[in-house]
């Protein structure tokens, strides 16, 4: 019988699937020749475009904290500390600073990051949550795919292996990992991907230098029956600094899960050089990524990677219908407010905890 989803009182799923999935994700890895770093918590740096959170460190004792009511009687915070530090929004720039001594490197990374309109109701996005950080020296797209792809593959058979082993296998959970190992997966371009949108009646982005909405990504995905790739993103879509291909797009990709799962993943090849670390990272930022871009010069290393969402592929894995319903009773942090009630007292609108998923049960 499938493991009911968890539920405020039956939390014991979410663990067990959390130490298969990161069992089984471990063992591929680790099968392919890369070796598992520890994350750096902390940092001096920030990486352009994202939008970061800021650690305060005490001096012998807790930092002070004053909240007061700022515009719209919304709590603006002020902390008062020895000196602060960058929470990671990813590993990015430290995985790669890590292939000057290795060849091939992942971490679980912890990640803390704003939500935007309309991410609390997603089902997939949480404001703490881990990257299964993957970075190895490549420098080509096509090695890149299939690198991961082998990854993805091999996690699945081990996966299978571990809950055949549990009695926790079913058809439901066997249909999904089979998607995994059915490589190649398809690569689409993103101009491929605006057309396909039009093509199955989905709603096109009317800016049309913009990235995929929300609908536009949940529509590719629920006409999918497996994994696939968008890849070539024009210039002005990314926040991150990727390289650049001959025709002016970036050498930039995300995996997109079947079955209305949406996006798993997002990597690429990184930038070839310092100097063009940082005219991309002037486009967002008037301090841009110095240290990054002189370790670049210096090292000429030509690095590619990937971050998978931990918790998304717990998910897709589990057949939850939300993140939210794999969340553990140890976290005490920020995600327990998604859904809460919002400032202004009303119900912030959310996916609904229970005991069934979009299959009837998991």
């Amino acid at each position: 019988m499938p493991t009911p989803i968890p539920t405020p009182h039956g939390f014991r799923a979410a663990y067990a699937w959390t130490g298969d999935v990161l069992a089984a994700l471990r063992g591929s890895l680790d099968h392919l020749g890369f070796i598992e770093i520890l994350p750096a918590i902390l940092s001096e740096r920030y990486e352009p475009g994202a939008r970061h959170s800021i650690a305060v460190l005490g001096d012998r004792a807790l930092p002070d904290v004053h909240t007061t009511q700022g515009p719209g009687g919304k709590p603006r915070v002020t902390v008062s500390g020895e000196r602060f530090y960058y929470l990671p929004v990813s590993h990015c720039v430290e995985k790669q600073l890590a292939l000057e001594h290795a060849q091939r490197v992942y971490c679980m990374a912890p990640c803390v990051r704003l939500l935007m309109d309309g991410e609390d109701r997603s089902g997939r996005h949480l404001y703490t949550f881990f990257q299964a950080e993957i970075e190895w020296h490549t420098e080509d797209v096509n090695e890149a795919h299939d690198t991961i792809e082998a990854i993805l593959s091999g996690f699945a058979s081990r996966l299978r292996e571990r809950l055949r082993g549990s009695g926790r296998l079913d058809d439901r959970v066997q249909a999904r990992l089979s998607a995994l190992e059915a490589t190649p997966y398809e690569r689409i371009s993103f101009a491929q991907a605006r057309e396909r949108v039009r093509g199955i009646g989905g709603a096109a982005n009317p800016h049309a230098a913009g990235d995929l909405t929300h609908a536009e990504e949940k529509v590719l995905s629920e006409a999918a029956r497996a994994p696939f790739w968008l890849t070539r993103y024009p210039d002005g879509v990314r926040d991150s600094l990727y390289r650049r291909n001959d025709d002016g797009s970036f050498a930039t990709y995300d995996l997109i899960l079947p079955h209305g799962e949406g996006e798993l993943a997002t990597g690429g090849l990184r930038p070839d050089s310092g100097a063009d670390i940082l005219a991309q990272a002037q486009k967002f930022t008037a301090a841009p990524h110095r240290y990054y871009a002189d370790w670049k010069q210096r090292t000429r290393l030509q690095t590619g990677g990937i971050g998978f969402g931990v918790e998304r592929l717990i998910r897709y894995c589990a057949g939850a219908s939300s993140v939210l319903d794999l969340r553990y009773a140890h976290d005490q942090g920020p995600n327990a407010l998604i859904g809460a009630e919002s400032p202004d007292g009303r119900e912030s609108a959310r996916p609904a905890r229970g005991g069934t998923s979009s299959h009837g049960e998991l």
